[in-house]
């Protein structure tokens, strides 16, 4: 009789240990359905990297001399950096994380001088050159570059400019001629933007 009740106490006992690991293996599968469940509802979240450039408090000035006729007049080419963060360009192409750019706008001011006398002082930006700059992405991203004094004809005064696009090699170059005289004056006509690369 004591053999059999350590049997049936031994099947009991098997028995209550099979139930729980029953239930220890539904709930497992419980909690990794419901981590999963969780995983999904959870929305991605997306690394952003915003990068600033840095300001530049340099001046660059250039001084030429020019000939009107018979009279000698000085020319001032003066560029500079805004340091306005004007300028956000949003890079998704490298996903999970976006970039965020963030530049500064440039001017160059032309002056136009005889002796004490200013005969013209205009400043150059991007936005001078909006209406006619083609391409989407220099009107939103590009920079404005500089200019160089090429040469005077017909009232006007003629130069080379440029446009660069930030963090890239690409470089879009264009001609330019603004009035310095007549009822024209300050009035700018751009043409012949190319892509001159470096």
């Amino acid at each position: 009789m004591k053999q059999g009740l350590v049997v049936l106490i031994a099947i009991f006992i098997f028995a209550s240990c099979d139930s729980k690991k029953t239930k220890e293996a539904t709930s497992v599968t419980d909690t990794k359905t419901t981590t999963k469940e969780k995983e999904t509802t959870i929305p991605e979240t997306i690394d952003t990297i915003v990068v600033y450039w840095q300001t530049n408090f340099d001046t660059i000035s250039k001084t030429e001399a020019v000939h009107i006729g018979n009279d000698k007049h000085q020319l001032l080419l003066k560029s500079y950096s805004l340091n306005d963060s004007a300028v956000v360009r949003i890079n998704t192409g490298n996903s999970p994380r976006i970039y965020k750019d963030i530049y500064h706008n440039y001017v160059t001011e032309v002056i136009l001088t005889k002796d004490t006398d200013t005969i013209l002082n205009t400043m150059l930006t991007k936005e001078t050159f909006q209406d006619s700059l083609h391409i989407e992405e220099f009107r939103n991203y590009a920079l404005w570059g500089g200019a160089e004094y090429d040469f005077i004809r017909s009232n006007r005064l003629y130069f080379k400019g440029s446009f660069n696009y930030p963090d890239t090699d690409w470089l879009i170059g264009n001609r330019f001629a603004i009035f310095y005289r007549t009822e024209k004056k300050n009035q700018i006509d751009s043409w012949n933007y190319e892509d001159i690369g470096l």
